[in-house]
């Protein structure tokens, strides 16, 4: 996985340099360009390599749809970093630089969980992934709330991790093994019955719930994302679900689950879309408000991981997308030295028009709106649960996400309200500009290509 590699060394390298305090400066330059290689080799890797191929004892994959994963992967850690690099501490007396190489370093045990064949792999990349979260919450000082919140997320996290491991233990108990192409042709039927496979399936089914922070697993994490620094939020909450769909999909993929299990998920989530976008519309502050949207987001892909592999594959796609608007809408909130509430948003789009652009389009991909991103990503999470009989939950979050429609526009239309001052102080085009490409039109480019190397590796493939 030349991605991996590319960010292991530049993770490394930006920690040795970061040492030296004459070469700090350097540090975001460097993981920078560790990101920008990593996505470019990570395409590159799956063009030459379309069909994927298993290294280091059959425990990873390499080329083709897992190659393509690491390349979006590493562009979610490369929008991150100058948003981070964006801090006042870090800008003024270099303070914090260690977020830098922790990010490249979250990438790679997120890459290694994508591609993973085996769970006791996947297991210790998710944790790896999670403990880096609960550092980045609170480690760049100046916000009283975010110990709090870093503990809470990480005794959140911990409860997950704890349900993930007793979970596969059991599994490989059952088993004799956690090699997830050896559990793909096995037999269910005979354990579907047994209350130790009721055990397993359930307790990691709890363990990925928490990670996707659907209701009511959702405890502390907006607390989380609504008490960290801005900039460090939107990559927790993009990590959290990069790492739960990934998981997720491996799971359904290797074990068969009853019909009538992935029937209650589906309500579930369900409900949780239900919940989460009706908390959001009630949070006065912006940050808050995506933090309770985090947990429709992660609703939308519960639904769509029960539907089969079509669902499992919107919502990686899905989990890529929401990765890149939640780096850029949190992102965009930390340019501003006050938390953004009704009363800072209003007229801000004549005194900062490109940067008022730019947040605007990244509020509105999160909606869904077309052209963006956000909403051929959400229309494939939709149609697969509907292909799939979920009819009743499919229509409920779909509901629900006309709810998201307005709590997204509303600070939309306060940003173009009437406000004092009509120069531009702090203008942001070229962000604004890079939205438009990122969030926008190119990622949909990019669907036919996911697909196409989904296939080729087989995990369209019905059970033999």
């Amino acid at each position: 996985m030349e991605s991996l590699l590319s960010l292991t060394i530049g993770g490394l390298l930006a920690l040795i340099l970061g040492t030296i305090r004459s070469l700090r400066a350097s540090v975001p330059w460097v993981s920078g360009a560790s990101g920008a290689i990593a996505v470019a080799l990570g395409i590159y890797t799956a063009l030459q390599l379309p069909v994927p191929r298993s290294s280091f004892w059959n425990m990873l994959w390499g080329g083709g749809i897992y190659s393509l994963l690491a390349a979006g992967i590493s562009l979610v850690l490369l929008i991150a970093i100058p948003f981070l690099a964006n801090h006042p501490l870090y800008r003024s007396e270099r303070q914090g630089w260690e977020v830098f190489p922790l990010t490249l370093l979250i990438g790679t045990a997120l890459i290694s969980l994508a591609a993973s064949n085996h769970f006791l792999l996947s297991v210790v990349a998710v944790e790896t992934a999670a403990l880096g979260s609960y550092v980045l919450i609170s480690f760049i000082g100046g916000n009283k709330l975010a110990v709090e919140a870093s503990i809470k997320y990480f005794l959140m996290g911990a409860l997950g991790f704890a349900l993930l491991l007793m979970g596969f233990s059991y599994l490989y108990g059952i088993t004799g093994t956690l090699y997830i192409h050896h559990l793909r042709p096995m037999k269910w039927e005979g354990w579907q019955d047994s209350s130790s496979f009721a055990l397993a399936v359930g307790l990691i089914g709890m363990g990925i719930f928490f990670k996707l922070a659907v209701f009511p697993f959702h405890w502390g994490a907006p607390d989380a994302y609504g008490g960290a620094i801005p900039s460090a939020a939107g990559l927790v909450a993009a990590t959290a679900k990069l790492s739960a769909a990934f998981l997720a999909g491996q799971v359904l993929y290797a074990v068969q689950i009853p019909p009538s299990w992935l029937s209650a998920a589906a309500l579930l989530a369900a409900f949780s879309a239900l919940y989460g976008n009706l908390a959001a519309l009630s949070q006065k502050q912006l940050q808050r408000m995506l933090g309770y949207s985090s947990v429709a987001h992660g609703s939308y892909m519960l639904l769509a991981l029960c539907a089969g592999a079509e669902g499992i594959l919107a919502s990686w796609a899905y989990a890529l997308v929401y990765g890149l608007m939640s780096v850029l809408a949190f992102g965009l909130i930390g340019l501003q030295e006050n938390p953004l509430e009704e009363k800072e948003l209003r007229g801000l789009g004549y005194r900062q028009p490109g940067y008022a652009v730019a947040l605007a389009v990244a509020l509105v991909a999160l909606a869904g709106i077309p052209p963006l991103a956000g909403f051929f990503a959400k229309y494939a999470l939709f149609v697969s649960a509907f292909r799939a009989g979920f009819t009743l939950p499919a229509v409920v979050s779909l509901l629900s996400a006309l709810v998201g429609y307005y709590y997204y526009w509303r600070p939309v239309g306060w940003l173009f309200q009437l406000g004092s001052g009509a120069a531009s102080t702090r203008p942001i085009l070229a962000i604004g500009a890079f939205l438009l490409v990122i969030v926008g039109i190119l990622p949909t480019l990019v669907w036919g290509w996911m697909d196409y190397l989904y296939g080729l590796a087989g995990l369209f493939q019905s059970r033999p």
